[in-house]
């Protein structure tokens, strides 16, 4: 098994590697060039051969025209097969580089030792390889290319004045040219190093550079803030999701290469921009940035613009002088306001549980004081009252820590309750301790099987549901109902509570579950956030919600929908995952 960089002692770096000549990385562009200079060259220098004398050097030369135009041909031959081999097959690179290399150095040195040694014409072909090797191959390998053309030179040379009887100017010729390969070769290595590095390093910052335009573009779909990135014509460049909804397009529409003077509902933002971009320009250099509220555009293309709020636009021009491309900010002026509220009702919130803190001392008080009166003699009616207040001293005790628990997000402790059973004693001890006529409450359904739920938080739900429907309803026998449906492999188990009143106005449902919100001058605003705080913390979760259709009127009611796979005990894995949605719409501060 081959061991890793740090524990092998024998472990390379792979560019001392190449630099030691011990690695060849296959680059098979240098080799097709390569390739058709190697035919181009051969081509003029066969088709010179055919149209004029072939250059010898008179009186040395080992052969005759007719020998050095059969070389050439066979060269230009040799050439045109290695381009084919290197430009149509991409695989054994060593292999196509040794060939190649060889035959020129072999069809050189023919062709110097035919026509006449160094003196000849065709000792300029031993460039191509040198030049080659030096471009494509390590130091080391390019150097002992130059050096077989250099030995060859010098050992032709060599042997010419040995024949010749004088050691002249053939042997210093053959020298002062072999010096000039090693020099090319030292030259274009060192070019061919420096250009490698900078190709590695352009590479690289180019990864880079595709890699972080990547994450902007994920971080900047994934922002709640709309971005729009366009150009002096209003020509949109990039865009995210949350600026198509915000300007009442499809979530998947086109709208990059699109201008947004073409859509008239966007005539506010698009005058805002253009007053915006014919402001001077700051002399300091820093982004300039301007702000315009405007209201929502009209969503012609979506069809959903009453879910629309008014926006924020924001322009910044990028600090580059010349750059054309400029960024819109666009926020939802409501979720700007529902964050400030979050922040004010998360200061009020530990305001609450700190006087409810305080409220349990007086609480205690007066039921120890109730404790103590009902041990006296007393008559029927004061007994009576005395339970009365030891009752409702305990309800408001149980309240106070509800409120101190929901604050505390301590987790509830949960019974299996039959919710048949438990509503419809429930509604005795409403109706006797309001003084509710039989008869105004009526239930209706089942649920089957058991629920999980604190009663005690059960029991605050249902008084505050129905002491609003009692509040609102005619007062006629069945005007307020509570309806328990199955069940069923789409649904969950739900406890309607429904009256024959005016219903919930459509304006103000969006805001019913708000704490402080209320529709009654004596009203605390308090009783649905906390009937809602308290199915959360339960796994359930309540709802102002269409309950059915009657003569083509819609009849709506709250319903407490219970998770799926509660009456088993136990909280499953989709049940805790809706609680930390429904959390996540009301946790205070978020």
């Amino acid at each position: 098994m081959a061991q890793s960089a740090e524990t092998s002692p024998r472990a390379v770096d792979p560019s001392r590697e190449e630099a030691a000549g011990l690695v060849v990385r296959p680059v098979w562009r240098a080799l097709r060039v390569l390739s058709l200079v190697r035919v181009a060259a051969a081509v003029f220098a066969l088709a010179f051969a055919l149209l004029f004398s072939v250059p010898v050097e008179t009186g040395v030369s080992a052969g005759s025209p007719h020998e050095i135009t059969v070389v050439l041909g066979v060269y230009c031959v040799l050439a045109m097969a290695l381009a084919a081999m290197a430009v149509g097959v991409r695989r054994h690179f060593m292999a196509q580089l040794s060939i190649q290399f060889s035959v020129d150095l072999l069809c050189a040195t023919v062709l110097v030792v035919l026509s006449g040694g160094i003196r000849s014409e065709f000792a300029v072909f031993y460039l191509l390889p040198v030049a080659g090797a030096s471009v494509i191959l390590p130091t080391g390998p390019a150097f002992f290319i130059s050096s077989i053309a250099v030995v060859v030179l010098l050992s032709d040379a060599f042997l010419r004045s040995v024949r010749q009887g004088q050691a002249g100017a053939q042997l210093f010729e053959a020298g002062l040219f072999g010096a000039a390969l090693f020099g090319i070769t030292a030259l274009l290595r060192l070019l061919a190093t420096r250009l490698r590095r900078q190709e590695t390093l352009a590479h690289a910052r180019g990864v880079d550079l595709h890699s972080q335009l990547e994450i902007n573009r994920l971080v900047i779909s994934q922002m709640e803030q709309g971005v729009l990135v366009v150009d002096a014509a209003t020509q949109v460049r990039a865009n995210n999701v949350a600026a198509r909804v915000f300007l009442g397009l499809d979530r998947g529409a086109q709208l990059t290469g699109r201008r947004l003077d073409e859509f008239p509902a966007l005539a506010t933002l698009v005058g805002a921009y253009r007053r915006w971009l014919s402001s001077p320009v700051p002399a300091d250099g820093r982004p300039a940035w301007d702000e315009w509220v405007f209201p929502a555009p009209a969503a012609a293309e979506s069809g959903f613009a009453d879910a629309l709020h008014p926006l924020r636009a924001r322009f910044a021009r990028p600090p580059a002088a010349r750059s054309g491309e400029f960024v819109i900010f666009l926020e939802d002026l409501r979720a700007i306001e529902e964050r400030a509220q979050r922040l004010k009702l998360a200061a009020m919130g530990r305001l609450t549980a700190s006087i409810a803190h305080e409220i349990r001392n007086p609480l205690g008080a007066i039921g120890n004081a109730g404790q103590l009166l009902a041990e006296e003699p007393l008559s029927p009616l004061q007994r009576r009252l005395v339970e009365i207040v030891r009752e409702n001293t305990s309800r408001l005790n149980r309240l106070v820590e509800d409120v101190l628990r929901v604050a505390r997000r301590d987790p509830p402790m949960g019974d299996a309750l039959d919710a048949r059973r438990f509503v419809e004693t429930w509604v005795e001890e409403f109706r006797r301790d309001r003084g509710v006529p039989e008869g105004v409450i009526a239930v209706e359904g089942a649920m089957g099987a058991a629920v999980v739920f604190e009663p005690g938080h059960l029991r605050q739900i249902l008084f505050n549901l129905v002491d609003n429907a009692v509040r609102y309803a005619s007062g006629k026998p069945g005007c307020v109902r509570i309806v328990l449906r199955e069940a069923r492999a789409e649904e969950l188990g739900q406890i309607w509570v429904l009256d024959d009143g005016p219903g919930v106005p459509a304006a103000e449902r969006a805001a019913i579950f708000e704490p402080f919100f209320t529709s009654r001058a004596k009203g605390t605003g308090l009783g649905l956030y906390l009937a809602r705080e308290f199915c959360i913390a339960n796994g359930a979760e309540l709802v102002y919600d269409l309950f059915d259709r009657v003569g083509g009127m819609e009849r709506c009611g709250f319903a407490v929908r219970f998770v799926r796979g509660s009456s088993e005990g136990g909280m499953t894995e989709r049940n805790l995952e809706m609680i930390q949605d429904l959390e996540r719409e009301v946790r205070w501060g978020d």
